[in-house]
């Protein structure tokens, strides 16, 4: 069966503007619709055959296309979102897309074709972007956590990733530290680059001391963040506290730290960020102090913000902003 991307695809044109023409919408040229219309006709593509199947009556179904199913981090987002679906009388369908654009695309198209009344999506991916703006093209409603589109109003839940991280580099000054390193997550995530953006604004505010060591990047990744830390240490660069972009990170410095002799919180004090840590890691190394996500309840607004869309379209764009908690563990006092 034929997809959008595939009349895009005969047509030489963007998919945007294949949704355009298959919506009866502006902003086509008569002769990209020209195309467009051929590649429809040679395929013999017909467009919503299920949402006509079911003479317009809703489907009472969400899909909702995420990275990664399998990852525990997003284990309470997904019961979130599950729970609040069902209690609201909905199926909802998971898709991993893999963080290939391509396969959120297909999954884009078959949500979206009236299988589904709405769709979720969850990432900050800067490469994300050209999946969202097809999801503005589609007539269905649509929420995106995390997500973010310049200039545009849309569904939206998020996390307020600069205030946490403001907050978190604030009580490390606050206890005295002054010489804090921020080890940051993959820097082609929004939530990076925000986290980032709050460690720096806390620094200035405080007329701390930024400079080339003041970032380290370790792209969500333990073992790399490990790898980083210790070749500044073995050059006798030494922080006294430090402020992950995420947890993962945020053990890789202890580890580090660990085998140079330093000691946490006395030497050197660390926050983290999302409240995500491994089952066995807190039996060999003290607990972490992190920001914790409230993705159960982000997951939650997330269902009830699409459903609340879908059963009352004239209802305008809302946003929702959740803070962090910071929670006090071992590692920072």
């Amino acid at each position: 069966m034929a997809t959008i991307s595939d009349i895009a695809n005969k047509a030489n044109v963007s998919r945007s503007l294949v949704s355009r023409v298959l919506n009866n919408r502006s902003g086509v040229s008569p002769e990209n619709r020209k195309k467009i219309l051929a590649a429809i006709k040679e395929y013999n593509y017909k467009p919503n055959a299920l949402a006509r199947a079911l003479s317009n009556q809703k489907t009472q179904t969400i899909g909702v296309v995420m990275d990664d199913l399998c990852d525990k981090f997003v284990f309470d987002l997904i019961k979130g979102m599950q729970d609040t679906s069902e209690k609201l009388g909905y199926n909802i369908i998971f898709c991993s897309g893999r963080a290939n654009n391509e396969v959120k695309f297909r999954y884009v198209d078959y949500f979206m074709q009236g299988r589904t009344d709405g769709m979720i999506a969850f990432g900050s991916r800067l490469s994300d972007g050209d999946v969202f703006k097809e999801m503005i093209e589609q007539p269905n409603p649509f929420v995106l956590i995390e997500g973010y589109i310049p200039d545009h109003e849309f569904n939206n839940i998020q996390l307020d990733n600069v205030g946490g991280a403001y907050k978190a580099t604030k009580h490390l000054l606050e206890l005295g530290r002054k010489k804090i390193w921020h080890v940051t997550g993959d820097l082609h995530f929004n939530v990076s680059l925000d986290r980032r953006e709050g460690f720096l604004t806390a620094m200035r505010d405080a007329h701390a001391d930024i400079n080339e060591t003041n970032i380290v990047c370790a792209d969500f990744e333990e073992e790399l963040a490990y790898k980083r830390i210790s070749a500044l240490l073995r050059d006798n660069k030494v922080p006294d506290a430090c402020f992950a972009g995420a947890d993962k990170p945020a053990y890789g410095v202890i580890r580090a730290l660990y085998e140079n002799g330093l000691r946490v919180p006395e030497d050197v004090a660390i926050i983290g960020f999302d409240d995500d840590r491994p089952d066995t890691f807190d039996m060999l190394f003290p607990r972490l102090t992190t920001m914790r996500q409230p993705l159960y309840e982000m997951g939650k607004a997330g269902v009830e913000t699409l459903v609340r869309s879908i059963e009352n379209p004239d209802w305008g764009p809302t946003r929702v902003v959740f803070e962090p908690e910071l929670i006090i563990g071992q590692t920072c006092p």
